[in-house]
Order: structure tokens, then sequence, then C-alpha cells
């Protein structure tokens, strides 16, 4: 099988969608030997990098529902309007201390540098930092500071770096998950018509920014999802979310396999059990 890169893209709670992306791939045996992420993306990634099953990120995924959703009292006093700390205790019980150069699988993880407003790509040093880094979604998580530098969400600048990916891999195949595609099919109603404008524009600014840039992956999944909101983090749309990256891998997984120069139409693991006979 030719090596591979994964790249996971931005959408807030749409990136759950993500985990049915990989529950499809392990279940034929396709593991990447790269995983590039931005924002969810980086999040899911980064857990799987560090030898997360999909199903165990599953599991975790019905406990972001904890952190709880828009909250006004956040919005009007804080600056974000989710409790940063609960999103990382999650994290740090999940992955702990563990670094970028310890992974099982290679992973970077995208940002934006607030001083400079540079692009960054964290591949060196504390795991949860970097995570944390990409995930902080302007108003609904605070700016994560590492250092005397300031961090928020990769996908200000590149929601899906499918070209970090193909720097690092040039001769790899890449495939690259969407998980907001086009900006008409994001538009979302809040109750919160403040909070609707900024996550609309923001979606807008995200989704175009994709759309301007070459495509650097062999294989871009864009997956649409116009019904789940991307600030609902509740159990059943998680579920939702993810039952969408199953059908959308399992509709590409033809194509991924040809790409990848897997001939053979059963999964990884009933391969090792026949090869044993």
């Amino acid at each position: 099988m030719k090596k591979f890169a994964l790249v996971l893209g931005g959408g807030a709670s749409k990136g759950f969608a993500h985990i049915g992306v990989l529950k499809v791939l392990e279940k034929y045996g396709l593991k990447p030997d790269l995983i590039v992420g931005t924002s969810m993306g980086a999040l899911v990634g980064g857990m799987y990098a560090c030898g997360k099953s999909a199903q165990e990120l599953e599991t975790i995924a019905m406990k972001v529902n904890k952190i709880g959703n828009f909250s006004l009292i956040n919005t009007l006093f804080k600056d974000s309007m989710l409790n940063i700390n609960k999103i990382k205790r999650l994290l740090n019980k999940e992955i702990g201390e563990e670094s970028y150069e310890e992974t099982k699988i290679k992973f970077v993880s995208v940002a934006t540098e607030l001083n400079t407003g540079k692009e960054v790509h964290f591949s060196s040093g504390k795991l949860l930092d970097g995570i944390m880094a990409s995930i902080s979604i302007p108003c609904v998580f605070p700016r994560f500071k590492i250092g005397n530098n300031l961090y928020c969400d990769g996908g200000i600048l590149n929601n899906l770096p499918e070209d970090v990916a193909r720097e690092l891999m040039p001769e790899s195949v890449i495939v690259s998950v969407d998980v907001l595609g086009d900006y008409a099919k994001q538009v979302e109603k809040l109750k919160m018509k403040t909070m609707e404008s900024a996550l609309n524009a923001s979606t807008l600014m995200t989704t175009n920014v994709v759309k301007s840039k070459p495509q650097h992956a062999d294989l871009r999944i864009v997956i649409s999802q116009p019904s789940i909101s991307q600030m609902d983090f509740r159990n059943k749309t998680a579920i939702r979310s993810i039952n969408k990256g199953i059908n959308a891998a399992n509709s590409n997984i033809k194509q991924i396999k040809e790409l990848l120069g897997v001939r053979n139409e059963t999964n990884g693991k009933n391969n090792k059990k026949s090869s044993k006979n």
C-alpha cells in the first residue's frame, strides 16, 4: 500500500464526521502515515495519532456534551462562549503530557498566531498545547497562550491544510475531509442574533479561503451537513455527524483504495486472518 496523509478540516461539531471517516478507514485496514488537522480536525486527528481507536473517539465525543452549548452569561462577562477549562481537562485526561514526537502517527496541527497574523504548524512540543491553540475558535473559546504568543483557530487562515500535507509528503497520496463544504449549505439560525451573524461571517470567510486555494489533495471528501449546527455538541448531534462521515467515506472507499494501490475488496482484519490459513 502506498503511503498517505489524511487532512482533517475544521467545522466545530460538524467535525465529529471525521470519526466516521476514521471508522471506515479502520474497517479496511487503511492507516495514514501522517495526519494534518485544523480546529476540530486537530482535536480528532491528534487523539487518533496518539493511538485512540475510532470507537474510543466516539466514546470521547459523547463526553464533549458535558462542555455545554452556547452560554449567554459567558458571552456577556467572559471572552468565550464555552468553558475552556472543561475541554482542557478532557484532553489532559485522554492524552496527558504526550508530545508530538511521541505520537504513533506523525501529526501536525494548524493554528493562527495572533501576534503576527501568521499560520503556525505545530509538530513538536506538548501535544495538548498545539491542539488547544488550533481549536480556539474566536468568541467560542478564548485565545490560547503559549509562552508570550497568543493563538486561535487555524481555520481562520487554513481550514483544510492540504498544502501542509503535500509539503511534508510530496510523493504520497493525500486524502482530505472537508466537513464544511459550500457556505450556502452552512448558513445557521441561532437565537442569539449577534452570534449568528459572527458565526455565519466566520464560516463564509473559512469556506471561501478553502475554495480560493489550489486543491493539493488527490481526493477531497466533502461532507454536507446543513442540518447540523456547528455549535450543537449534544450526543445525538455527534452521532448524526459521525454517521454522515461513515456514509461519505463508504461512498469514496473504492477510490481511496485505488489511489493507495489496494486491490482486494476485504478489510484489513480479514486479510490478516486469511493469510494465516
